[in-house]
């Protein structure tokens, strides 16, 4: 089964609990920080190690986590870890994320600029995108000077592309059709 698919089944089981327990904020802090446990490239290691014991891996995430996070979300983990598959949970915290925030009717977004945007300019953007969408935007920001000006746009599956290097690449392909 592809990873992606994997951690969007999780992300929508757990979330269908969270929900039903009126748990949703509890939940994306614990699969937070079990994403966080397997940023440690060590322990996401032994977890993946077919030869380690499923008895053996649930014992060591229960060791580590079992003071931090909630027991389901401890057997979340537990489960993960004796199919050595504890590597997709940064996917499940994501696919959850999404189903958060549209539970919650908000909409993230990414600006990318050559240069920085000041607070003013965030603050326009993130209404305009409000507007639009008729969501609560939250917007992040990233620079990336190879666009060369512009901004380019991305919510969701959609992007919008402002950008210079967009518009030159497009003049060029048709002064390339004209000859």
């Amino acid at each position: 089964m592809p990873r992606a698919a994997s951690a969007r089944r999780y992300a929508q089981a757990v979330f269908e609990l969270a929900l039903e327990n009126r748990e949703l904020e509890k939940w994306f802090d614990d699969l937070t920080l079990l994403s966080d446990s397997v940023s440690n490239q060590e322990f996401l290691d032994f977890l993946s190690q077919p030869r380690v014991t499923s008895e053996e891996k649930i014992r060591v995430v229960r060791d580590a986590l079992g003071d931090v996070v909630e027991p389901l979300a401890l057997n979340l983990m537990s489960l993960l870890a004796t199919k050595n598959i504890a590597h997709i949970l940064p996917g499940i915290t994501d696919q959850y994320q999404e189903l958060l925030d549209a539970q919650q009717g908000i909409e993230r977004a990414e600006s990318v600029t050559a240069i920085p945007l000041d607070d003013d300019e965030q603050r326009r953007v993130t209404e305009m995108l409000s507007a639009v969408s008729g969501k609560d935007v939250r917007l992040t920001t990233r620079v990336d000077a190879e666009i060369l000006g512009g901004m380019i746009i991305r919510t969701g599956d959609r992007v919008m592309d402002g950008s210079t290097r967009s518009r030159l690449q497009a003049m060029r392909r048709g002064l390339a059709e004209r000859r």
